[in-house]
């Protein structure tokens, strides 16, 4: 009776041991093939262009490996082959703010698409281009430069 106590907890842990590297993705083939994670990247706008030459960014929040994919024409990207797991999407572009996604959870064999949006970021020159650069600020300056001009003319030190 002891005996087949110890081989029953012996199975009962060598079928724990080899089922939590498959939970996480240790061992993709022996599930039935790598995950897939797409999707694409496009403007916060209301046009909602897709942007091209974004580096995305995938990380196995298990492991910390990282996996790194650019978009293409479109914003498209795709990343094939990935042992199942958790894992954070993050998105960069100059001239673009960086995004980093909510992590989600993809399946042995499994498919996520992912459709992340991002804003272009504002210099000084875009910022008073959007919000103070308008011809009636132009011709408003003008106005007033002329008028303190008349009204307030030089007068010659005696």
């Amino acid at each position: 009776m002891v005996r087949i106590s110890l081989i029953a907890t012996l199975i009962i842990c060598v079928s724990i041991s080899i089922s939590i590297p498959t939970a996480y993705g240790q061992d993709a083939d022996f599930m039935g093939g790598g995950a897939t994670i797409r999707g694409e990247v496009i403007e916060a706008t209301p046009e909602q262009k897709p942007i091209a030459g974004v580096t995305v960014t995938i990380v196995n929040s298990f492991t910390g490996e990282t996996y790194t994919v650019t978009t293409g024409k479109g914003g498209a990207y795709e990343k094939t082959g990935l042992p199942a797991g958790r894992y954070t999407i993050a998105v960069h572009k100059e001239g673009y703010g960086d995004r980093v996604g909510k992590s989600k959870v993809v399946g042995a064999g499994g498919e996520i698409f992912d459709r992340i949006k991002m804003r272009k970021k504002d210099n000084i020159i875009t910022f008073f281009q959007k919000h103070f650069f308008t011809w009636q600020l132009v011709v408003g300056f003008l106005l007033g430069y002329a008028v303190a001009l008349i009204l307030n003319p030089r007068r010659s030190g005696a």
